[in-house]
């Protein structure tokens, strides 16, 4: 535990310039949009709009925390002048590993949420002392749907943590671009057996759209609840088996790395 500790720390060090600047931003960002909003409703003389908190959040959360996660491992893994540093290193692959998963799995969000709190504690007095704004703390509980927000995030940041061990460069674009691969892939496949089901019902003479547009929707309604078990299932892989067979093939993916480039 002491040595995933230091990893942990070792972690928060080296990318401390970065965290900071990536948190100044953000203070910036919020305090500009807020002072924006409430400069056009004092001299338009409309209602002040709603605080920028919650619309801007999950954006940080998902964009900053998927760019973040693609260059988790770029210097550690595929730096030449920092692989075999981050190799010698007194720790097993997994310890070096689980330090980084933590960070942007659970840690990030977290602080991120801290964050937003503390930066609308120091905002909101002074929109109210110049512009008369009422006051509107951040409160990540009044995001709707905040449980699916984080859920999300634990999917498709798992996606993005194989992509930062897989591609040696420009990881988020490359990774952002497999994604885009992948769905085009399933969506042919989708059609494809779209026509196969209508051509086996109803005959392979009429095109599959005329048909589809003919579909009694309140009848396929009926008929689609018996696949409601298909839905959970496919929920189960979604959220469950999807991130975790990520997680795991990016950790082999590092074990492979480790082995290879950086002897």
């Amino acid at each position: 535990m002491n040595r995933f500790n230091s990893l942990v720390k070792r972690e928060i060090m080296t990318s401390q310039k970065d965290l900071t600047t990536l948190g100044l931003v953000i203070v910036l960002l919020l305090f500009t949009s807020e002072t924006i909003s409430s400069l056009a409703a004092r001299f338009s003389g409309s209602n002040f709009p709603p605080e920028v908190y919650n619309g801007m959040f999950p954006t940080f959360l998902m964009l900053g925390g998927f760019i973040m996660t693609s260059m988790l491992f770029a210097k550690d893994m595929f730096g030449k002048d920092s692989q075999h540093d981050w190799l010698m290193l007194p720790a097993t692959n997994l310890e070096k590993y689980l330090s980084k998963v933590s960070l942007m799995t659970i840690a990030y969000p977290l602080v991120l949420i801290v964050l937003f709190f503390v930066a609308s504690v120091v905002i909101e007095p002074i929109q109210l002392l110049i512009f008369g704004n009422p006051m509107a703390m951040f409160n990540p509980f009044r995001l709707k749907g905040i449980l699916t927000l984080f859920a999300q995030y634990w999917v498709w940041n798992s996606v993005f943590m194989l992509g930062a061990t897989y591609f040696h460069k420009a990881h988020f674009i490359k990774t952002v671009l497999a994604i885009g691969v992948i769905f085009i892939g399933l969506g042919a496949l989708a059609l494809l057996y779209i026509r196969i089901v209508f051509a086996i019902k109803f005959g392979s003479s009429m095109p599959v759209f005329n048909r589809m547009f003919t579909v009694n929707f309140a009848e396929a309604n009926i008929n689609l609840q018996s696949f409601r078990v298909f839905v959970d299932i496919g929920k189960i892989i979604y959220y469950g088996l999807l991130p975790i067979f990520c997680l795991v093939t990016a950790y082999f993916r590092v074990e492979e790395v480790q082995a290879t480039d950086a002897v």
